[in-house]
């Protein structure tokens, strides 16, 4: 009993920081869709056309986050602190090289991506536009998912939350002064004029792109003066072993987030098909949703840095018990989120529009998801706890089952031939979601993954 009181307590300590961190992203990310919804549903649309690939290029980056955020923990757990900075040099050599790839080729296929992305002609100069700023950001913001990643790794999660914390008051101050243009606003009988850019869409893209360079910035500084993880930026050699390391546990995760992201890419060509309406309905109802997933991600990290110390110290015991302990304690939260969600669907999406039609059909998705939303808690947790154990393969071969086998298929059934709308697009979701937490689940709990460390371990003897 005591055991199991200090492990909930490890799994808090971790959990709780990173949680709100992302419920306070979550809350940003309200500000920011609402700021942004006042404009109109052509203005959400435009933003949301760029979201699938947004979370594609950011999908790449996992190949050096999870890597190194697995490598650290364990090279912790087994008490080789020097490795674990050395990683961090390796990581920050590889984070440099990546982002230069991605932001290029980013920006000369930008001006195609709307039109893939199967936007009305209405929007397509605001998205691009958005996007080739959104873009000048992306080093920035890949030096800080990479760092925090690492932090959390070697069991520090306040240093991230009060970075993003910081970094999500700049983004929000920004869009207040950006979006919109100079106005006059009545405080107690006196007139206050506020000033104004009134640059719109593009200026929330402003926002976040400067709110990324500083974040990024921050975290260099901090990785710098960092005691455990500390980045020397002195004479940084490719180290084969270390980065193969990286790489080995990485690239099957950055996989899996390029196969959920490229399915995401065309679910969300099935749902543009319906119309600017239920695009914005489905922009909104995803930012509604993350009041209920930001707090699984914060398990998540737990679970991949608690499971990954304990492997590092040969305890496969401990490391499957501070698995299950984290998802016990993830579904409390995730089903009083889920209720929230439920309930009070149409004043979550009203918060962003004021249109009665997006409403209603943003409304109706968030409650299909809400009931699966367990589900979704499922497969994050143990996701993270997968990844901690250096098992990265399992959960690519999932997604891609979940997301190319249900999602997709169901997606195309449920709303070009039962024509059941943006309801439809969302069952398949949900679905989605059902089936990978099952399987993470299933896999977790089998053997596979401790015999395949067992192995490893025998040949490294």
């Amino acid at each position: 009993m005591e055991q199991n009181k200090g492990m909930r307590q490890r799994v808090l300590k971790l959990a709780v920081p990173s949680i709100i961190e992302n419920l306070l992203m979550s809350l940003v990310e309200y500000a920011d869709t609402a700021m942004v919804g006042s404009l109109g549903p052509l203005a959400t649309a435009a933003v949301a056309v760029n979201t699938p690939v947004t979370w594609l290029f950011n999908s790449t980056i996992m190949a050096i986050s999870v890597g190194g955020t697995v490598a650290v923990a364990q090279s912790i757990g087994a008490g080789k602190n020097d490795r674990a900075k050395h990683l961090t040099d390796q990581a920050f050599m590889a984070v440099v090289a990546f982002s230069l790839v991605v932001t290029v080729g980013m920006m000369l296929l930008s001006g195609w991506v709307p039109i893939w992305m199967g936007a009305e002609e209405e929007i397509i100069a605001t998205s691009i536009r958005y996007l080739r700023i959104v873009l000048v950001g992306i080093p920035f913001a890949f030096f800080t998912i990479v760092f925090n990643g690492i932090l959390r790794g070697a069991g520090d999660t306040k240093t991230p939350m009060k970075l993003n914390m910081m970094t999500n008051v700049i983004n929000v101050g920004g869009n207040f002064f950006l979006i919109f243009p100079a106005r006059q606003v009545t405080i107690g009988g006196s007139v206050l004029h506020i000033w104004g850019a009134g640059w719109g869409v593009e200026g929330a893209a402003i926002s976040t792109t400067f709110s990324r360079i500083v974040s990024g910035i921050l975290i260099l500084i901090i990785m710098m003066r960092q005691p455990v993880v500390r980045l020397t930026l002195g004479k940084i050699l490719p180290d084969r072993e270390l980065l193969g390391q990286i790489f080995r546990i990485g690239i099957p995760s950055a996989l899996e987030r390029l196969s959920i992201s490229g399915g995401q890419i065309l679910y969300f060509r099935v749902v543009s098909g319906l119309g600017t309406a239920c695009l914005a309905a489905h922009q909104l109802a995803n930012t509604a949703e993350s009041l209920a997933y930001m707090p699984a991600f914060g398990f998540q990290i737990a679970a991949t840095t608690m499971v990954g110390q304990y492997v590092g110290a040969g305890d496969y015991d401990g490391a499957r018990h501070s698995g299950h302990t984290t998802f016990r304690l993830c579904l409390i939260t995730t089903i009083s989120f889920s209720l929230v969600m439920f309930f009070g669907a149409e004043q979550l999406i009203g918060l962003f529009t004021p249109s009665r039609e997006v409403v209603l059909e943003g409304a109706a998705a968030l409650r299909i998801m809400a009931v699966a939303e367990a589900f979704a808690a499922m497969a994050s947790v143990y996701t993270g706890a997968l990844r901690g154990a250096g098992d990265t393969k399992q959960p690519f071969f999932v997604c891609l089952v979940s997301m190319w086998g249900v999602r997709l298929p169901m997606s195309l059934i449920f709303v070009n031939v039962m024509h059941w709308g943006l309801p439809g697009a969302w069952l398949a979701m949900a679905l989605d979601q059902i089936l990978r937490g099952l399987l993470m689940l299933h896999r977790f709990r089998g053997k596979g993954w401790e015999l395949r460390l067992r192995r490893y371990e025998f040949w490294e003897s």
